[in-house]
């Protein structure tokens, strides 16, 4: 009897403990806490809801590497466009860092394109887009990928741009700085305006690439060779088209005084000295005689399309366009110290060389 009545009053002990056991596992079980947000406002007025970013795709050029510099390293990269990836290839950024060259450059297209399905099924949990992707917007945020959109088309939305993709990383702070260093250098130069509009102004033409695209003349390029003390020969283009093709017989009309030569293509100032472009004749054009044609620099990206970097291709342009009134800008002492500040990465005397494209610019005069 004994033994039975132990053996009812363990069953019921048992039961007890599971019983309360599992009250008590029920209770101290809390609802997961809802993902933090963050409310951003993009370049078109859209407001986002934004949550934590761990990896994201960035569809415009150059932005890959503005999120590189807000964020000191490419860790939170998944996907990029083509064209940010050939700017990577064999040039500055490889030999800063090996990870870039890990990411993703076909989810989005040449054509600034974007693969959904692949973008969601690679973990991408947030994307950045051209202001007038809405129909891709739409399409990323049906599957959960929420995005904002950016526009480089002017400073001022180059600025605000910057605070936008700063918020969407919790760098916001970061990108005021980055905006501050920006106004800086705009008032470095700016400075000597007095002293640039008596100076005689060489004729630049700068040039995309050997089958004669004009570089820049809708963006930031053609305000800094105003302000840098170059004359703009194809200021009436300037801001109505960005894809303007010259001929040969135009580049003999101005007879530039310098020629600069996008990183969009792979040709150098020895193409220009050498006759070496099918079907153009250079022998005659005054830069190429007094070899006055430049290799563009390009560091974590193309210092001829706006970025972070804009700011130290706005003092190379000024430096080499009038090197008397701007000889108190060090712009190499000023990329060793932005790359410091900004990328946590000390340059040494061969990473300038590179950036500056040295060997490329050897047979040009300063």
């Amino acid at each position: 009897m004994k033994y039975i009545q132990k053996a009812i009053l363990f069953t019921v002990l048992a039961g007890a403990i599971a019983v309360f056991g599992g009250c008590g596992s029920t209770e101290n079980q809390q609802p997961a806490a809802p993902a933090k947000t963050v409310t951003i406002t993009d370049i078109t007025g859209r407001q986002v809801e934004m949550p934590a970013v761990k990896k994201m795709a960035v569809v415009p050029l150059p932005w890959a590497s503005v999120v590189y510099a807000l964020d000191g390293n490419a860790d939170r990269l998944g996907a990029i466009h083509p064209g940010a990836m050939s700017a990577y290839k064999g040039h500055f950024l490889e030999k800063m860092d090996s990870h870039f060259g890990q990411l993703d450059a076909k989810m989005i297209g040449q054509d600034f394109s974007i693969h959904a399905e692949s973008l969601a099924n690679a973990g991408i949990d947030s994307a950045v887009l051209w202001y007038y992707q809405e129909k891709d917007a739409d399409k990323l945020k049906q599957i959960g990928i929420p995005t904002v959109m950016i526009n480089n088309d002017s400073v001022d939305n180059l600025k605000k741009s910057f605070l936008i993709v700063g918020q969407m990383l919790g760098k916001e702070d970061r990108a005021k700085q980055l905006n501050a260093y920006y106004d800086h250098a705009y008032s470095e130069i700016t400075a000597h305006k007095a002293e640039v509009e008596k100076a005689d102004k060489p004729t630049i033409l700068f040039l995309k690439n050997s089958k004669l695209r004009l570089q820049g003349n809708n963006n930031f390029i053609h305000e800094a060779i105003q302000i840098g003390g170059g004359a703009n020969p194809f200021e009436q283009e300037a801001n109505t088209d960005s894809n303007k093709d010259i001929s040969m017989e135009e580049v003999y009309r101005i007879n530039p005084d310098i020629i600069l030569l996008s990183n969009f293509d792979t040709f150098i100032p020895d193409d220009l000295y050498e006759n070496r472009i099918p079907g153009q004749d250079w022998s005659t054009v005054k830069a190429v005689q007094n070899h006055h044609v430049y290799k563009v620099p390009m560091g974590i990206y193309r210092w001829d399309a706006p970025g972070v970097e804009t700011p130290l291709m706005m003092k190379w342009l000024a430096t080499l366009l009038q090197p008397e009134i701007f000889k108190d800008i060090d712009v190499r002492r000023d990329t060793k110290a932005f790359y410091k500040d900004f990328m946590h990465y000390d340059l040494s005397d061969e990473d300038l060389a590179m950036i500056f494209a040295d060997k490329e610019n050897q047979n040009s005069l300063w």
